[in-house]
């Protein structure tokens, strides 16, 4: 059928030994599960973040410290709490806080610069607890109702392997996309090396049906699978997930609001690729607030971000 010689045997044995590594690797990997001791971390930090607020709200005098102190602790004379060091104090930084602390708690209540939206004091969302396994859902945590658990930054789950895609097998899964489009191309290639030129239809027919079949079907499947890949790096390129773009905005709660033209986990393109490819996950999602989107969806437009200016 085809007319391939040792070269295109051993290049076709080559990429299934390795489309089929990269499918072991991808079906065997974790995709980012919550663990059990994920949910009094967070409990920990709700109640970093509740001291926030109440140094943030109007009068937010609070009746203790956050650092055990026996005093009450003031709101400072600007209005806004800096950090999460600068609230706690120091007989609150340990060692078993230390993940915590390495990122600045998100204040809320005022802000700096925007636009005057009557919902801009409203605190971010944070996560919850799962009502089908009660593990902590994070911001971009989702139950997965065929694996039973809650997968970090979820994705989607893949049939194909049997596993969910998460934070932590992104990288494997569009590695696998890659290999595998790469031998559906060879393949294709390899198939259209056996048609040959016959001088009656029926002869051509008779005599290409296998090569035509398998280059019809090898066709289509490139496409599929060539447009599965680039809608992958287009995901990691710009900080998204499949579950965050097919459900839209409206449908996510911690993305109601959220202009269309502003991507709220991203870092810009390289970071985004080194964070999902070579950087271990996030402790957490933060989002900013919502004002801050407002302002950046100004800016971030086809003609002017901060990438280019055009004109």
């Amino acid at each position: 059928m085809t007319d391939g010689g040792d070269a295109y045997k051993t290049g076709v044995a080559f990429s299934l030994i390795v489309n089929a590594a990269f499918y072991l690797a991808l079906a065997n990997s974790n995709p980012g599960y919550v663990e059990e001791d994920e949910k009094a971390q967070a409990a920990e930090f709700l109640s970093v973040q509740r001291n926030v607020a109440s140094l943030n709200a109007p009068g937010g005098d609070v009746e203790s410290g956050a650092g055990g102190g026996g005093g009450g602790t003031t709101r400072p004379a600007g209005g806004r709490a800096s950090s999460s060091r600068d609230l706690l104090g120091p007989s609150y930084i340990d060692s078993s806080n230390a993940e915590i602390l390495t990122r600045e708690i998100p204040t809320y209540g005022e802000d700096d610069g925007g636009d005057d939206d009557g919902d801009d004091d409203t605190p971010m969302p944070v996560g919850q607890n799962c009502k089908h396994c009660d593990a902590w859902q994070g911001l971009r945590t989702k139950h997965c109702h065929d694996c039973g658990r809650c997968v970090r930054k979820f994705d989607h789950h893949c049939f194909w392997v049997g596993s969910c895609v998460g934070e932590k097998n992104h990288a494997r899964f569009t590695s696998y996309l890659a290999t595998e489009t790469a031998c559906v191309i060879w393949a294709l290639h390899i198939s259209g090396t056996g048609l040959r030129y016959h001088d009656t239809f029926g002869e051509l027919f008779a005599k290409n049906a296998g090569p035509l079949f398998l280059c019809v079907f090898l066709f289509f499947f490139a496409l599929f699978v060539g447009s599965l890949l680039g809608f992958h790096a287009y995901l990691i390129v710009t900080g998204q997930s499949t579950w965050e773009v097919s459900s839209g905005r409206d449908k996510v709660s911690y993305l109601r609001g959220v202009p269309k033209n502003v991507y709220p986990f991203s870092l810009g393109p390289v970071k985004n690729v080194m964070r999902t490819c070579c950087e271990p996950p996030p402790p957490r999602y933060e989002m900013r607030p919502m004002k801050w989107y407002r302002a950046e969806s100004k800016r971030e437009t086809i003609w002017e971000n901060r990438y280019w200016v055009c004109c």
